[in-house]
């Protein structure tokens, strides 16, 4: 285990969005009314593929009430909505205020494929 605690924390959420089996993750629903609406890091997940994107909100159901580009990215490539949901790790207002030290830690250990083509919004 790391003594960096971002290290620590980022790689203890990696660990839950890829083990939060698919089932239990957020269906996509319209207004994304059953997303928290708390701070968190999430990942878009495909049923088969794993995860397509990894990012940060401080409002997870706004941010996708606004608009996700990696959903139109899906859409584009003709996934099936059913097959794709939504794992979230909710923050304390500690992780919240580091969100994206986390989400930077995060990808350094994993590069979904949508992250790759998507700018960086700052949120």
């Amino acid at each position: 285990m790391s003594d960096d605690p971002f290290q620590t924390e980022a790689l203890r959420t990696l660990e839950i969005l890829i083990s939060t089996q698919f089932d239990v993750c957020y269906p996509l629903i319209q207004a994304f009314s059953n997303l928290p609406n708390r701070p968190g890091i999430y990942a878009i997940k495909h049923e088969a593929e794993g995860i397509l994107y990894i990012g940060k909100a401080k409002n997870v159901r706004e941010r996708f009430q606004s608009g996700h580009s990696a959903l139109v990215l899906a859409f584009l490539e003709r996934l099936d909505p059913d097959e794709i949901r939504i794992a979230v790790v909710t923050l304390s207002p500690q992780w919240a205020r580091a969100a994206l030290a986390l989400e930077e830690e995060i990808l350094k250990n994993i590069q979904p494929r949508y992250n790759v083509r998507i700018p960086k919004r700052k949120d």
